[in-house]
C-alpha cells in the first residue's frame, strides 16, 4: 500500500470490537469489509498490518476451512494465530469458561472462537458474548449455533466477483440439503441477516419443520423492507429453483427437535431435497452452485453438481482467507 495514500476506510470500521453478529453490521460496513478483501486479494493493500499481534483461536468442534484460512491470514498479516482445543487446555479439567477468557485476554490480543454443543442451541453465541466480557479483547465468530459471519461474507465476496457489483439484483436460492448428521443453522441465520442488510434477493427453502429461528426471519423481513432487497421462502426445491442466479445447498437441524425427532424427520427427505441437474435445468443460465462444506457427494447435491463446472465451492473455500485478513485488520490493526 502506497504509504502517501489514507488507509483504507474498512480498517476502522470494526475499531477493536467483536465480531460475534452480522446482524450488529451496517451495510456499509459490510461493503467495506468486502471491498477490503478484495484488495487484499489483489494485493493492493499492505498485508503486514498485524505485526507483532498474537492470536488465541479456541476451537472446541473441529475445522477444516475456518481454522486453515485463519491461521494462513494471521501469518500473512504478521500476526501469530495458536490454534487450542479444550483438551490442551485446562478447561478439560472444569476450569471455568470465565477464568479461561480472563487469562486469555491478559496474553493475547484477541480471540477466534468456534464453540457450540447443538443439543443446548443457544448455549453457543451465549459462551461467545461471555469470552469477550471476560477477555476484555476483541471476539471473533468463527461458527456458533446461532451465526458463521465470516463464512457468509467469503460466500457474498464470491458472488460479487462471479456475478459483477449488481449481484445484489441476482437470485440466491438458499436450500436446506439432506445430510445425515445435524449441522449449525449459523450459515443460514447469518445468510438471513447478510442478504437483508446488504438488499439482496434471497430466497428460502426448507422443509416444514427445518425452519430458520424466528427472530432471524424477523430481522431479514425488517432489513430487506429498508435495504430494497427481497426475501422469499418456499417449501418446494423444484420450484425455488426456476430462474435461480445461484444455488447454495445447506444442511441444518430442526431447531425445535431432539436429535431422535430430528433424524425421524429428515429421514425421508434425501431424494426430494439433494441438489441435482435438473435443478439446474430450471435455473436461470449461468447460475452457479454454492456449499460451504464439508460435504458428501450423494447427500446435499449430487456428485454431477457438486464437481460440475457450475460448482464455485473452492473459489468460497479460498476466498474464507482475503475476507478473514479483511475482519482482523479492521479488527486489530487499530488497537494498540
Amino acid at each position: 500500500m502506497d504509504p502517501t495514500r489514507p488507509p483504507h476506510p474498512a480498517l476502522s470500521v470494526l475499531e477493536g470490537r467483536s465480531f460475534l453478529t452480522l446482524r450488529d453490521q451496517s451495510r456499509e460496513t459490510l461493503e467495506a469489509l468486502i471491498d477490503l478483501a478484495l484488495q487484499m486479494k489483489s494485493g493492493a493493500v499492505n498485508q503486514a498490518l498485524l505485526a507483532g499481534k498474537t492470536l488465541g483461536m479456541l476451537f472446541t468442534v473441529p475445522s477444516t476451512r475456518t481454522r486453515i484460512s485463519f491461521q494462513v491470514a494471521a501469518r500473512q498479516l504478521g500476526a501469530h494465530a495458536e490454534h487450542l482445543t479444550p483438551a490442551d487446555l485446562q478447561m478439560s479439567n472444569h476450569e471455568t469458561l470465565q477464568d479461561t477468557a480472563a487469562v486469555m485476554g491478559r496474553l493475547l490480543d484477541g480471540i477466534v472462537v468456534r464453540l457450540y454443543d447443538l443439543t443446548q442451541y443457544g448455549k453457543g453465541y451465549r459462551s461467545l458474548e461471555e469470552i469477550g466480557r471476560y477477555a476484555a479483547k476483541p471476539v471473533i465468530n468463527a461458527l456458533d449455533d446461532r451465526e458463521h459471519p465470516c463464512q457468509v461474507l467469503a460466500d457474498i465476496l464470491t458472488l460479487r466477483e462471479r456475478f459483477g457489483a449488481d449481484y445484489r439484483q441476482r437470485t440466491v436460492v438458499f436450500s436446506w440439503a439432506w445430510a445425515k448428521r445435524q449441522k449449525s443453522p449459523g450459515v443460514t441465520h447469518s445468510m438471513l441477516a447478510a442478504a437483508a442488510i446488504l438488499g439482496m434477493r434471497l430466497r428460502m427453502v426448507f422443509p416444514p419443520g427445518f425452519e430458520p429461528e424466528e427472530d432471524y426471519l424477523r430481522f431479514a423481513r425488517e432489513q430487506s423492507e429498508r435495504s430494497g432487497g427481497s426475501l422469499e421462502l418456499c417449501h418446494d426445491l423444484d420450484t425455488a429453483s426456476a430462474g435461480a442466479d445461484a444455488i447454495y445447498a445447506k444442511s441444518w437441524k430442526a431447531l425445535s427437535c431432539t436429535a431422535e425427532e430430528d433424524a425421524a424427520l429428515r429421514a425421508p427427505l434425501r431424494e426430494a431435497w439433494r441438489v441435482s441437474e435438473r435443478h439446474f435445468e430450471r435455473a436461470a443460465p449461468g447460475a452457479v452452485f454454492m456449499d460451504c462444506m464439508p460435504l458428501i457427494r450423494g447427500d446435499e447435491a449430487t456428485a454431477g453438481v457438486v464437481d460440475g463446472p457450475q460448482s464455485i465451492r473452492y473459489d468460497q473455500a479460498e476466498n474464507r482467507l482475503h475476507i478473514q485478513k479483511a475482519i482482523l485488520a479492521s479488527v486489530l490493526g487499530s488497537q494498540p
